[in-house]
């Protein structure tokens, strides 16, 4: 029995700088997990217990869950508190114990719409919602949901919920 060992190439080979254009095209994004002390974040009997969900202080995040930790940093994040970059945050918890009525969730929405405008503009929001904790009132806590969908070839929808406290 025969075996050919002739095969056909069709195109032409593609050089160095083509072939890097197409892999930092479909690259995925890293960062760091947020809050990066989450590899020890439960106490019992005085004694810290390791999270098992988490490599280590200094663990990798990607896509959604990359996002997710960077808005919920954002959003947690008071103006000026950041060094070197005095405009990144937001200013909720001035929020905290107003009435929530119609013009505070104006207020609230257009600071937060402004923002993710401005850090996340690959990002579309779907739907924002502002609330208080009904059961804790007297901790004057406000809750942000929002749910968005991320415009890029994915095309992925997430949840997200953070709460602001004094």
């Amino acid at each position: 029995m025969a075996v050919t060992t002739t095969h056909n190439t069709y195109g032409f080979p593609l050089n160095l700088s083509t072939k890097r254009v197409i892999v930092a095209k479909y690259k995925k994004k890293t960062g760091l997990v947020y809050p990066l002390v989450g590899a020890f974040s439960t106490i019992t009997g005085g004694t810290l217990q390791k999270n098992t969900s988490q490599a280590g202080y200094f663990s990798k995040s990607y896509g959604v869950d990359l996002i997710r930790n960077n808005l919920r940093q954002l959003l947690k994040t008071e103006k000026g508190e950041r060094v070197m970059m005095p405009d990144y945050g937001l200013t909720l918890t001035r929020y905290v114990f107003e009435p929530l009525d119609e013009t505070t969730f104006f207020l609230i929405k257009n600071d937060i719409l402004r923002t993710l405008k401005k850090y996340f503009s690959e990002l579309r929001v779907i739907n924002l919602s502002v609330f208080s904790d009904e059961r804790n009132q007297e901790r004057g806590e406000l809750i942000v949901s929002l749910t968005l969908q991320i415009d890029d070839e994915s095309l992925d929808i997430f949840d997200i919920e953070v709460k602001i406290a004094a």
